[in-house]
């Protein structure tokens, strides 16, 4: 399967895309007293309404999560901090009005920053270009926000990578025949338990430095019941992981190696 092609099918598995699927066709059978046109609405509203509350977004973030809540940072036996980049924001730069981290990027960067000024560790930034002919790699976006906004300078970019597991793989390659013998890996929590099988993988001992927790259970407000555009985003990375992981063995059996962020 190709990158688009990835791209396209994730997008309409995933919600918002997943209503729009079941919506479209739902109101066209609706309008034409087709059977099943219903159900089909009711179905795309259901996609579209329940992910976007916190109550269903927050658990399912916390299935992902849950064991590296109480894990202390393995700072002392890392040699270095690995960034894996999370995405850019297009015409977002405040300055030049090009391409920008996005937000999930940001928080890493940030978090990273933080974990360097603790640790004194060298940092290596991981991320290309997905989809982009030219222009700054993710690693090149985030060096630069790592300069402007914190003042640190990294001391490795790697801007080849697409997915998670070109992150870990060019990541290695990148540090072979240096000091460095286990990194911390900075991503999302969601995202962390793919990403270290991804640098087993690769032959990298890494441990976890997670940041942007989500996941939660119990104690609910009233705002956790209203929709809001952050719980349906965390539902989509939650989703997105699990369905990441649901199709990794069919990519291994696969000639190349599609898209797996």
């Amino acid at each position: 399967m190709t990158s688009a092609a990835a791209t396209v099918l994730e997008h309409l598995l995933l919600p918002p895309g997943l209503a729009a699927l079941l919506l479209v066709p739902g109101l066209l059978l609706w309008r034409a007293e087709r059977r099943g046109g219903g159900w089909l609405v009711t179905l795309g509203l259901a996609a579209l309404i329940l992910p976007a509350l916190n109550i269903v977004a927050a658990p399912l973030a916390q299935t992902l999560e849950r064991d590296l809540r109480e894990r202390p940072l393995a700072t002392g036996r890392a040699d270095a901090i690995v960034v894996l980049g999370g995405g850019r924001a297009s015409d977002r730069h405040p300055v030049t009005g090009g391409d920008d981290v996005s937000a999930l990027t940001f928080e890493r960067v940030r978090f990273a920053a933080r974990l360097q000024r603790q640790t004194d560790l060298p940092l290596l930034l991981s991320g290309g270009s997905p989809g982009l002919e030219g222009g700054p790699s993710e690693a090149e976006l985030m060096a630069e926000v790592l300069r402007r906004e914190f003042g640190i300078e990294p001391r490795w970019l790697e801007g080849a990578s697409r997915n998670t597991h070109e992150n870990a793989f060019f990541t290695a390659q990148h540090l072979r025949g240096s000091e460095v013998e286990r990194v911390l890996v900075v991503t999302h929590a969601m995202h962390m338990s793919r990403a270290l099988g991804r640098f087993e993988a690769a032959g990298l001992p890494a441990d976890p430095a997670p940041t942007g927790f989500r996941g939660r259970s119990g104690d609910w407000r009233l705002r956790d019941f209203l929709p809001t555009v952050d719980a349906l985003q965390t539902s989509r990375f939650a989703l997105r992981e699990w369905l990441a992981r649901a199709a990794r063995p069919l990519r291994d059996r696969l000639p190349g190696d599609g898209p797996d962020a």
